[in-house]
């Protein structure tokens, strides 16, 4: 886990940088564009990454949190509280991410210069780079996260998750939060910790037919040595996709229930 006063540091640090700015973020109403809608976002994709070349933006609201050492660099937003809603992650070098974009704030990205892309883990904005030459989307720097993601002032939102089963999670609930009942730890966990120290980890939930999801948790989580449920339980958390495995994150320890 890191240390406290590690953190403490990054936070003072980072919070020097924005005062030390002359530039305010931008009010909101102050800024033009046309909304769209995260199906747009979607559609944008089918040929690959797309970049946003005129003012544009989406609103939403944040269901990630790392008030718990979860989602480090990760800010997940969902378009609404509906059933057949869509998400997407926005990867950033901000930290304590909580303190700017608390859980259930209402949000407005402005998509102008960024690019989008589609792939194994759901909707993705950010910058772009190469990697072995193939484009990928990366993090988007401190202050240009904090330029184009604005929250709006006042609106919060608490975003309730899909209900789903083994059986009917689908592509379109990636990036989203999702609640999934009747899941026990496989055996060859049993009686381990959530994570390893410092390591990310995977520990593998089965539903009542045998089939399986894995629970991603990170060794820097304050919960990372809490030891895993022995018991049926519900688990509530983001839904991502790794090499057509999906897998699932919580936010914290309570997003377990017996």
């Amino acid at each position: 886990m890191i240390k406290i006063n590690n953190k403490s540091l990054l936070f003072i640090l980072a919070t020097t940088l924005f005062l030390g700015c002359d530039k305010q973020l931008p009010a909101i109403e102050a800024l033009e564009g046309t909304q769209l809608s995260f199906a747009d976002l979607k559609d944008s994709t089918k040929i690959g990454i797309y970049r946003f070349r005129t003012y544009v933006y989406v609103e939403a609201y944040v269901v990630s949190s790392d008030t718990s050492g979860h989602f480090f660099g990760k800010i997940v937003l969902q378009e609404n509280d509906s059933d057949k809603a869509l998400g997407l992650l926005v990867a950033t070098d901000l930290f304590e991410t909580s303190l700017w974009y608390p859980e259930g704030q209402k949000v407005r990205l402005y998509l102008k210069d960024l690019y989008v892309d589609q792939k194994t883990l759901g909707l993705s904005v950010g910058h772009v780079f190469s990697s072995f030459g193939n484009l990928a989307i990366g993090r988007l720097p401190i202050l240009f996260t904090q330029e184009q993601l604005v929250p709006i002032s006042g609106v919060f939102k608490s975003i309730g998750p899909k209900k789903r089963n083994l059986l009917n999670l689908s592509d379109n609930d990636l990036q989203t939060l999702v609640k999934i009942d009747s899941l026990i730890i496989g055996p060859e966990s049993s009686g381990l910790y959530f994570a390893n120290e410092k390591e990310e980890t995977i520990r593998v939930f089965y539903g009542p037919d045998g089939q399986k999801i894995n629970l991603n948790n990170s060794g820097y989580a304050d919960f990372w040595d809490s030891p895993l449920p022995d018991k049926w339980v519900s688990i509530k958390g983001i839904l991502s996709k790794v090499r057509s495995k999906y897998e699932i994150e919580i936010r914290y320890l309570s997003d377990i229930q017996y």
